[in-house]
């Protein structure tokens, strides 16, 4: 039978195997085999086994000062810490002034945090001031101005520390790093969009990114415009993230760990690579605005039914062909944006959307409006334009809350009547479509500011027009009118900007 952690430790449970020589077979293990998998698991199992004597503290000891990954130094701290409490604090001391790893410096001030003496304490607040007088602190200064350092926590003073490294690190890579903190010192906002443009080129943000998801007070992290491609897959369970802006970078999908930013509101994905979803997404609870607008989206996961607080759900530019029906579960949803996708009509999901007012569906292969869309009665704004639209159902008179409706770009020969219904809209965008028609109707609409008639086939604008006292802008551009007639001419005497 192969010798593993795991084996070990059920040899000692049975009583098979002393914890003595369970220890050095362990020992063995972590010394011999390069798999990090194997030594990572070798240390867990060397807490459980519970040694703590002189031998397990110099092996610990050793592995912390001088172990070539930081991940088992990162993980030796950690069972220094648990096992033999203050006595783990002088190689920690010698660690935190020697150690090169960001991840493993910010694990080893967070171990001393949780120490709860004098001496962790004292070193801590020493730490602090001896990176306060130097010439070149990198911020630590605008940290803790104003803060009273004796009467902060040692979990406050860990924190300072950890944001004072991170932020140390950001600004020898990067430059300018632009952040805000809260009143404990603690970094609360921080903004990195566009610096792998401004720092050297050989400086990666995905290098940084497990240790600035380690700033534990952090609400708004704005990641946008840079080269990343992966997330990390240890992502701080403790995080207070609530706004995470990943716009404009390489992502082709999401880790499973997303499920970590547990206090999040707002996710932007906006202009990535990303094929596919995590289940783990569903579990975003407290999610209230969600763009994916610009990826590479076939489907999303039936997860995504479960995000009850959301609000906005931004799909524009991807790759859907229909809408999972469980999404209708989202009743807090207000904006559903669809445009420029496969779809052939529209999703039987807008049914159950009892609250939503703004519902975007441009740039698709709709041929047809369903009558059913007379129960979306809460819309205030409509875009069907780039479509195959010939007709609107006469159903379409029940949104009497609409303030904007684009239909650019369709298959219309004549405005529909049923628009004359439309008494609360504002916007009215009929551009690029086939009308050669305007009916005395059209003073039905009492509150439109806007009237796009741009690209038809028009030769002439009714007087009726001129009953619109609240229009403001007309565009006839591209039609077959030549001159102002006198109902025009009334409506730019008026103050109307007219594009002709």
């Amino acid at each position: 039978m192969p010798l593993t952690p795991r084996a070990i430790y059920n040899d000692v449970k049975n009583n098979d195997l002393d914890k003595t020589s369970a220890l050095e077979l362990i020992i063995i293990l972590i010394e011999n085999t390069e798999d990090v998998k194997t030594r990572l698991e070798c240390i867990d199992i060397l807490e459980k086994i519970n040694i703590t004597n002189k031998r397990v503290f110099k092996f610990l000891e050793n592995l912390l000062i001088s172990d070539s990954n930081e991940r088992i130094r990162s993980l030796s701290a950690k069972l220094l810490k648990n096992l033999f409490l203050e006595d783990a604090i002088p190689p920690m001391k010698w660690a935190l002034k020697n150690e090169t790893s960001l991840n493993t410096l910010i694990f080893i001030i967070t171990y001393l945090s949780e120490i709860e003496s004098i001496k962790a304490r004292t070193f801590l607040i020493k730490k602090m001031n001896e990176i306060n007088k130097k010439k070149y602190k990198y911020n630590l200064k605008d940290i803790i101005e104003g803060l009273d350092i004796q009467n902060l926590s040692n979990k406050e003073l860990a924190e300072i520390l950890i944001n004072y490294y991170i932020i140390s690190s950001l600004k020898l890579k990067f430059g300018y790093v632009k952040f805000d903190k809260n009143e404990s010192g603690a970094i609360i906002n921080l903004d990195l969009s566009n610096v792998e443009y401004q720092g050297l080129g050989l400086n990666k943000l995905n290098e940084s990114l497990e240790s600035i998801l380690s700033l534990t007070f952090l609400k708004k992290l704005d990641l946008s415009n840079n080269h990343l491609k992966l997330l990390p897959d240890n992502i701080n369970q403790l995080n207070s993230l609530e706004q995470l802006d990943l716009s404009f970078n390489s992502l082709t999908f999401l880790p499973e760990s997303i499920a970590a930013f547990s206090s999040l509101k707002i996710l932007n994905l906006k202009s990535n690579h990303i094929k596919f979803l995590p289940e783990s997404l569903g579990s975003l609870s407290n999610l209230e605005t969600l763009i994916l607008r610009d990826n590479f989206l076939r489907e999303l996961p039936e997860s995504c039914s479960s995000l009850n607080s959301l609000r906005i759900l931004d799909l524009h530019h991807n790759k859907l062909s229909e809408i999972n029906n469980n999404l209708s579960r989202l009743t807090n949803l207000k904006e559903l944006e669809l445009g420029w996708n496969n779809l052939k009509e529209v999703p039987n999901i807008i049914k159950g959307l009892k609250s939503i007012t703004k519902l975007s569906l441009g740039r698709n292969d709709l041929n047809i409006i369903p009558d059913w869309i007379k129960s979306s009665e809460s819309l205030k704004m409509l875009h069907l334009y780039d479509n195959l639209l010939t007709r609107l159902p006469d159903s379409f008179h029940f949104l009497n809350n609409l303030e904007e409706l684009n239909l650019r770009n369709n298959k219309f020969t004549e405005l529909p009547h049923c628009i004359s219904k439309l008494t609360s809209l504002k916007i009215l965008n009929l551009s690029w479509n086939n009308i050669d028609f305007i009916p005395n109707w059209i003073d039905s609409l009492k509150s439109l500011e806007l009237l796009n008639l741009w690209g038809n086939n028009l030769k002439e604008i009714p007087d009726s027009i001129e009953s619109l006292q609240n229009l403001k802008t007309l565009y006839l551009n591209f039609n077959k009118i030549d001159d102002l007639s006198k109902s025009l001419r009334v409506l730019k005497e008026r103050g109307v900007t007219i594009k002709i």
